[in-house]
């Protein structure tokens, strides 16, 4: 069979002729997350729980922020608190970058008396790095 018989065919058939269609890369999930990457002290919160305390938002979808963040930016959370992400038990105490998806939004200029004003965060860990071994 000719190449071209082939592609011909393999269009009748519906089938691709090139193998494009299948190599796109999967797009997050459209829930109204974003992803983070946030810096700070792991400490346990809870029997099984986790945090970041004095945190940094290193990160967002995938844009680094400047260091130190300029005056007009919106205040950032300095505690966040984390779910999934396994045992961080032995990491407790060091300082880490935690990467993962929010639906946290900065504050509006015009606090809603529907939401508690001091809410903390929540992170979906998709991945863990230690920075130091000590938050000091």
């Amino acid at each position: 069979m000719k190449p071209f018989t082939f592609v011909v065919v393999a269009l009748a058939l519906g089938i691709p002729a090139s193998m494009s269609a299948f190599q796109q890369t999967a797009a997050p999930p459209d829930d109204g997350k974003r992803e983070f990457v946030v810096s700070g002290c792991l400490l346990r919160n809870g029997y099984a729980g986790y945090a970041i305390e004095d945190s940094r938002v290193v990160a967002i979808d995938g844009k680094r922020l400047p260091d130190p963040a300029p005056a007009s930016a919106p205040a950032m959370p300095k505690k966040w608190i984390l779910d999934g992400g396994g045992n961080l038990g032995p990491r407790a105490g060091e300082k880490v970058e935690v990467t993962g998806r929010t639906d946290w939004q900065p504050p509006p200029a015009q606090p809603s008396t529907e939401e508690p004003p001091d809410r903390i965060p929540h992170l979906d860990v998709k991945s863990v790095k230690t920075v130091a071994s000590s938050c000091g």
